[in-house]
């Protein structure tokens, strides 16, 4: 049976479970780049490999390893390693800070109103319930919605962070307005430059086009084969993405039909429903991990 947030922890404590032993079960590791993290598991394995230096693989693994180290050089990766640092810390606090009630839902109406706490705090509860938390997928989707500014008619952990000047120092102001103003997009892959970790990716439904740092993707040979659902921050002048990563084959037909039909009635304001249509969609295919594992190589 799942236990819900306000019910009391079975441990014994006497104490809600979302105030106990909810956030040792549920700690959620945000990882700032999933397929870097896939990276740095495969580049331990190989590492330790004790393969024939003649397997093809092991050497495909050794180039991919140079052409890291090659890469950890440039200033603009390092420059990128120190941004996604700022943000997995930025992060990890906000969602502390949820986890400990202390982030206030406001919904607005269409009246303009703000609903009563009480059916705020209904819709958050059901808004959580549409995740599963114990997936990478289900965590990063239910605290993309309170991260960032989702929709206009609510708020969000961020704004709190800005208004309440959660933060004093002058670079940690301006990243959060930089995550204020992050967006989400579905996005073809047009172009990589493995030599600078750099990809160039355009959106599907308003054409535009940005230049992204993504160390493992820019050396993947089958990213013309993908469509990237994502969110992009830009801090200075490093682009990255993180958040909600999802990806997607051209070739399937629900993506196909998901694109005819958005192109026809295409309105910036309905990210919020393109967003739970392809969490949905991409969180019960049995493919996933098959499609995510391509996508890295």
């Amino acid at each position: 049976m799942k236990i819900g947030r306000n019910d009391p922890c079975p441990c014994g404590s006497g104490k809600k479970y979302k105030k106990c032993c909810y956030q040792k079960n549920n700690r959620v590791e945000m990882s700032t780049d999933p397929k870097e993290d896939n990276f740095n598991e495969f580049e331990d394995n190989i590492l330790n490999s004790s393969e024939n230096i003649d397997d093809s693989a092991f050497l495909l693994q050794a180039i991919t390893n140079l052409r890291r180290i090659t890469l950890d050089q440039k200033s603009h990766i390092k420059e990128y390693y120190k941004i996604r640092k700022m943000h997995k810390k930025v992060v990890d606090t906000m969602i502390n800070y949820h986890q400990a009630d202390k982030f206030d839902l406001k919904i607005d109406d269409n009246i303009g109103n703000m609903k009563t706490k009480v059916n705020i705090m209904e819709k958050l509860n059901l808004i959580e319930t549409g995740f599963n938390l114990a997936t990478r997928e289900g965590a990063q989707g239910f605290y993309d919605l309170l991260i960032y500014k989702s929709s206009p008619n609510m708020n969000c952990i961020t704004e709190d962070f800005i208004k309440s000047s959660r933060y004093r120092k002058p670079e940690k102001v301006e990243f959060l307005n930089s995550m204020l103003n992050s967006r989400l997009g579905f996005f073809e892959i047009t172009k990589t430059e493995r030599t600078e970790g750099y990809v160039y990716i355009k959106d599907i439904f308003t054409g535009e086009e940005h230049k992204i740092v993504d160390i493992a993707l820019s050396g993947d040979t089958n990213s013309n084969d993908i469509y990237l659902y994502t969110r992009l921050i830009k801090y200075h002048d490093i682009v990255f993405s993180t958040g909600l990563n999802l990806v997607f084959r051209k070739k399937d037909t629900f993506i196909k039909k998901f694109i005819l039909n958005h192109k026809t009635n295409y309105k910036s304001e309905g990210e919020l429903l393109r967003f739970k249509e392809l969490y949905n969609y991409f969180s019960n295919n049995p493919n996933k991990m098959e499609i995510f594992t391509n996508a890295i190589k």
